[in-house]
């Protein structure tokens, strides 16, 4: 995470390990240079300044590789029995004073634990961190050759490590100073006081260097310290190496060779940028030292900081390439204790918390996923009990047989499903959930039914409620369950027996799936809530698809079905109960006169798929029960004819011609109810045509005669009122001829009044039915029909017509122009899906030239498949 703008990019593990107290600061010269202090090389030369000895090949070469440590030791060799002047020379040098305490009180800072001691190290022999403390607090101090234990419970100070100049001066203490190589070597490999100290270190603590270079003599001795450490923890099976961080310079060339040559070390570096100009100068390393007391800012904060800054990030615009307050934001929120998510969901009103956009950025870096394991649970559930040791006894944790598979959420995501309450009224929270499941989380579901939250409630239109209700409901949640696909898969399938019935309705029963509607974005879209989204039935088990057409067609396969068909009828009204709740069906219409086109069997019913096979099952298990049972078969017709929906009128009548004059009166009695409401509805177009055609002719003269005066009153006017008087006329009168000749058609003999009425209807409208029955569905895939309604009368409106644009076929769109848009649809099929595309616009609500138009254009694709395969087989 970068906690400024260019500066370097802080490890989140090293950030959460901080925050838990486990990391040191190792500093070395580099952190002093701000402060007006030489590094080691520095330090060496002003030595050489005040020290002249007789230069030597020796001395110079020591110097120019780096090995100042050696260099020092020539120098103190050389002065003999004055060598202690060294010594006081480099206490002079280093006791000056300091320019700035700036980097010091950031990494004190940093340093400080929770109980205001401090944990730091330093190879620096000046009292730089020790003046600085004097601005933040008192600090425990130690120094060479005195170490500290370092473990958490032991070591509580500011440790330097190569020892400390006096307060005042002392060539006793001067002599502690780690500062030629005989000392060096004396530290790490002969006393090795140094190097076990070291090793311990690394064990217990994550260790970050600042202030070093990787050709710092000291940082070799460190580095050889690390290697040895290594080494130590791969062979004791109780130990464990904590691999240590660097915070690395690079320039505007070699940041990849720099990262190359410390991770060759062992050591995981943090690089931030130094401009190869400044390198050496005075405030050149400000990027890191900047971050530093940047870090040093929030962790003073502690959880408090990360509510702070969540609040900070999550209330900006979410903008996909503002990658540092996105990391800053993640860093907040990954807080296991989840106060940061907390805070974004306990706030007053949503002005003050983030906004839906930034919901798939969470989602996509698994604040949403944190879920707890079972050993979590066991652990979490032995810290809240008393006997903590026997609650964590290795047992079943039941994940293999828990029913749901339901995880346990993490404070952070449990919080940004409260946050997630802030923006139910939002598509983009509703298409979130429905592209990844859509079942929310039970923990969603308890947030949004708490009393707590009806102020998010309230905000809510019905319709948005409604579907909020749905999702968030058990029912539906069950319904979702995925289905065991080894069901399917079985050799055979045995009805009879109730266990195997039983899991097959299981498996068969309808589920509602919803997804959001690939026609939102379109101009004059349906502008109701439910309109923006798609709603399907579809089987519990997708895989029984195939298999429901099996049985339907197989007889052998059907035995037991018949004994299913009060379940499997409950089975078709409880997928309809779900349309009833988003408004997709009702007791006036429920659109299944378009999505199955024929309850009998017909090549209509080619592409029907999930419910509407649900529906030809029930079917075949209805005629199953009439060939052994009669009088249940009238039963279940009669219970059929109860049921609101406009779908089982249709399985009524359909029952009713099987059944024969045991439902005549009843079926005459549905047909001329509430003014023969189902006798001109479209979704019982097909059915009521088979009806008047194979079964009428059976009836009593009375109950004819009665069913004809219905026929002639005609549909109601109010169900047509975009329609002139003239145009309604002639569409009643056409589609009162209609059923005339389809009673006739089914040999009907009329009443001497009812035949003058057919006789003149057939000298005005000379229809004749066609013998595929396609006049009976509301919507027919197959061979256009030249003439129906005598349109062909007129032979210039065809080409009138195809040389209208789109939107004046819509405008001026009449129903007698419906065969032209079929032909039209045959000669150029996008002409009609402009149409259709304007049609749409415009709302126009003629379900002749819907029908009409997409049946046109399915049998251009029909036929365009067929030309193609015969072109294929001509090759």
């Amino acid at each position: 995470m970068q906690l400024i703008p260019e500066g370097p990019n802080i490890p989140e593990a090293l950030l959460n390990a901080h925050a838990d107290g486990t990391v040191v600061f190792f500093c070395g010269a580099g952190v002093s240079l701000d402060s007006g202090y030489p590094l080691f090389g520095g330090l060496v030369e002003e030595l050489q300044k005040l020290n002249p000895v007789t230069s030597t090949p020796e001395l110079q070469e020591a110097i120019q590789r780096g090995d100042y440590d050696f260099a020092l030791s020539i120098i103190q060799r050389k002065l003999g029995k004055n060598a202690v002047k060294l010594r006081q020379d480099t206490a002079n040098i280093l006791s000056r004073k300091p320019t700035s305490l700036k980097n010091h009180t950031s990494i004190l800072r940093l340093s400080r634990l929770r109980d205001g001691t401090c944990r730091l190290i330093t190879t620096n022999f000046d009292r730089l961190f020790i003046k600085a403390a004097k601005k933040i607090g008192p600090v425990n101090i130690d120094s060479a050759p005195r170490l500290p234990i370092p473990k958490l419970d032991r070591w509580d100070s500011l440790l330097h490590l190569h020892g400390l100049l006096p307060a005042n001066a002392n060539n006793l203490e001067l002599g502690n100073l780690i500062l030629t190589s005989a000392d060096f070597g004396e530290a790490y490999v002969t006393d090795s006081y140094c190097s076990r100290f070291v090793v311990e270190l690394l064990r217990n603590f994550t260790v970050v260097f600042i202030g070093y270079s990787l050709n710092d003599r000291i940082m070799r001795y460190l580095l050889d310290a690390v290697s040895y450490s290594e080494k130590f923890f791969e062979e004791a099976s109780n130990g464990h190496f904590k691999k240590p961080y660097a915070f690395v310079e690079h320039n505007e060339n070699d940041k990849r060779e720099v990262i190359r040559r410390w991770d060759l070390k062992e050591v995981i570096p943090i690089p931030y940028f130094v401009e190869e100009r400044l390198r050496r100068n005075r405030g050149s390393h400000f990027r890191l030292y900047d971050t530093l007391n940047a870090w040093a800012d929030l962790a003073s904060g502690g959880q408090h900081a990360r509510v702070t800054l969540a609040l900070n990030e999550a209330t900006k615009p979410f903008q996909s390439e503002d990658t540092f307050g996105q990391e800053r934001l993640l860093w907040a929120l990954r807080d296991e204790h989840g106060k940061a998510a907390e805070a974004l969901a306990t706030v007053e009103t949503k002005e003050q918390t983030a906004s839906i956009d930034w919901l798939p950025f969470f989602a996509a870096n698994g604040l949403l996923d944190q879920v707890y394991s079972p050993i979590e649970l066991q652990e979490l559930s032995a810290s809240r009990q008393r006997d903590a040791e026997s609650a964590l006894e290795q047992k079943y944790l039941g994940s293999a047989t828990h029913g749901g598979g339901t995880s346990h959420l993490k404070p952070v995501s449990t919080n940004l499903i409260r946050w997630m309450q802030w923006h139910l009224g939002t598509f983009e929270l509703v298409d979130w959930v429905l592209k990844n499941g859509a079942v929310p989380h039970p923990e969603f579901s308890r947030e949004y039914c708490r009393p707590q939250g009806g102020a998010t409630r309230a905000t809510l239109s019905g319709d948005q409620q409604r579907l909020w209700d749905i999702l968030t409901s058990d029912a539906y949640a069950q319904s979702q369950l995925p289905a065991s696909y080894w069901f399917d898969l079985r050799d055979s399938l045995d009805l009879q027996n109730p266990f195997e019935a039983f899991e097959f309705l299981t498996h068969v029963a309808p589920k509602l799936v919803i997804k959001p509607s690939i026609y939102r974005e379109f101009e004059g879209h349906n502008d109701t809530y439910f309109g923006q989204f798609e709603f399907e039935l579809k089987l519990h088990n997708p895989q029984m698809d195939y298999q429901l057409g099996q049985i339907i067609n197989t007889p052998a396969l059907q035995g037991g079905l018949g004994g299913l068909c009060e379940q499997l009828s409950q089975l078709v009204k409880s997928g309809l109960d779900w349309l009833a709740l988003v408004s997709k069906a009702s007791a006036e219409q429920d659109l299944t006169g378009y999505s199955i086109p024929s309850i009998s069997s017909h090549t209509q019913n080619e592409f029907v798929r999930d419910f509407g096979q649900l529906v030809f099952l029930l079917r075949t298990s209805f005629d199953r029960r009439l060939a052994s049972d009669i009088e249940g078969a009238n039963k279940i017709a009669e219970i059929w004819a109860q049921q609101s929906y406009p779908l089982f009128k249709r399985l009524y009548l359909y029952a009713a011609k099987e059944c024969g004059s045991t439902q005549d009166r009843t079926a005459l009695k549905l047909i001329l109810a509430d003014d023969a409401q189902w006798l001109w509805a479209l979704d019982t177009t097909r059915e009521v045509n088979v009806y008047l055609r194979e079964r009428v002719r059976h009836w009593k003269k009375s109950e004819t005669s009665r069913l004809c005066r219905a026929i002639l009153k005609g549909p109601k006017r109010e169900h047509y009122r975009e329609m002139s008087t003239i145009e309604w006329r002639d569409l009643r009168d056409r589609v009162i001829a209609k059923y005339l000749r389809k009673l006739e058609q089914g040999g009907v003999e009329f009443s001497p009044k009812a035949a003058s009425h057919v006789t003149a209807l057939k000298e005005r409208f000379p229809y004749a039915p066609p013998e595929d029955e396609s006049d009976e569905f509301v919507i027919y895939s197959g061979p256009v029909r030249d003439t129906e309604w005598g349109e062909e009368s007129d032979p210039a409106a065809l080409p009138e017509f195809t040389q209208m644009t789109a939107a004046e076929r819509v405008e001026k769109w009449k129903s007698d122009q419906s065969r032209m848009l079929q032909k039209l649809a045959l000669s150029d099929p996008s002409a009609v899906l402009e149409t259709l595309e304007v049609g749409l616009a415009e709302n126009l609500e003629d379900e002749i030239f819907w029908s009409e138009g997409i049946s046109g254009l399915a049998r251009a694709v029909e036929i365009a498949g067929v030309s193609k395969t015969e072109a294929v087989s001509n090759e």
